[in-house]
């Protein structure tokens, strides 16, 4: 018996070696496999046995026996029981509730009674826990274009693979002004510019998870801010001092016309006016008699404001007689 199983054993490295019987040995599994904590994974053989298998062994990561199945006779680590079954038939492995620990090497072995060889496989698992973030924080306050900088901090729990950040759907790489830290959890623009004004996407992922976080970014202009610097004020004074000379030039120009105007309508008034003085007092045919028609008129235009305060006047209180030749007495 030993001495056929040494020529059984000869044989197929023989043949091996020769790479003839490779495939009759090597077991096809698919992997690698990736799973979240707490799910489940099926190792499936891509290859199985063209018989069911009399003997079946499953190996964890540390090398421990995960389940061997012989016959009707199932042997698990007491580790996973509970957690693992295996197909009689197709010798694929169902392993649940699975913990970071899982993460490994996996390995098979079965015997087929036609054959009596012994076949092995090989495949691996990796388990990773989801994902999840927090809003992004931003630092920097009111952003000036050319003045301010900003840090925007991206953190995540969870097994993290990548971590990637976009703006406006774009992704984004070292620059002169653009800066990653803590691999790529914290983004820093220093300066900031008005381009920089948008959507930030930081993305974290793994292969069974991933999970986006947006932050709009707003730069504004040194005009936009309601302080003004000094050269904007000066500017501003400057202006308007213009504008005051400019409308008191104007109404200057304006008054001094108006005042000319208004001068002489008032002497061409004073000429025509039959209130006049006499141009001598010896000149009788000179004289303005007044009467109650003519003191009526006068009355009037004293009280409309046509008598201008610097014209003389001839008061309207005058003396006279009632022979026409007298001459009125004129009161300045």
């Amino acid at each position: 018996m030993d001495l056929h199983i040494s020529l059984t054993v000869f044989t197929v490295l023989f043949l091996s070696a020769a790479g003839l019987c490779s495939c009759q040995n090597e077991l096809l599994l698919d992997g690698p496999l990736d799973g979240e904590v707490g799910g489940s994974v099926v190792f499936t053989l891509i290859n199985p046995p063209s018989a069911p298998p009399t003997k079946i062994t499953w190996t964890c990561p540390s090398n421990t026996v995960i389940i061997t199945s012989l016959g009707d006779t199932e042997m698990i680590h007491p580790e996973y029981i509970g957690r693992v079954s295996v197909n009689k038939t197709t010798a694929s492995l169902d392993l649940r509730s699975l913990t970071l620990h899982d993460t490994g090497e996996y390995t098979v072995n079965i015997t087929v009674s036609s054959s009596g060889v012994e076949q092995f496989g090989k495949t691996s698992l990796a388990v990773f826990e989801r994902i999840s973030t927090s809003p992004i924080i931003s630092t920097g306050g009111t952003l000036i274009a050319g003045n301010s900088s900003v840090n925007l901090t991206c953190d995540a729990q969870g097994t993290i693979i990548t971590r990637e950040w976009t703006k406006d759907g774009t992704p984004l790489f070292p620059s002169n002004s653009i800066t990653f830290y803590e691999d790529n959890r914290t983004l820093s623009i220093s300066p900031v510019e008005k381009e920089d004004n948008g959507q930030y996407t930081c993305t974290v992922s793994n292969p069974v998870s991933s999970v986006s976080e947006n932050h709009n970014l707003v730069v504004k202009y040194q005009k936009e801010v309601n302080s003004l610097s000094t050269g904007a004020i000066a500017g501003i004074a400057v202006a308007c001092l213009v504008f005051g000379l400019a409308v008191g030039a104007g109404g200057s120009f304006f008054a001094m016309r108006k005042r000319n105007v208004s001068g002489n309508s008032r002497k061409k008034d004073a000429q025509d006016s039959p209130f006049a003085p006499p141009s001598t007092s010896n000149d009788a045919a000179s004289h303005v008699y007044v009467n109650s028609r003519v003191a009526q008129e006068l009355n009037m235009r004293t009280n409309s404001g046509t008598v201008a305060p610097n014209d003389r006047i001839y008061d309207r209180r005058l003396s006279y007689k009632s022979d026409p030749t007298d001459e009125p007495l004129y009161v300045n």
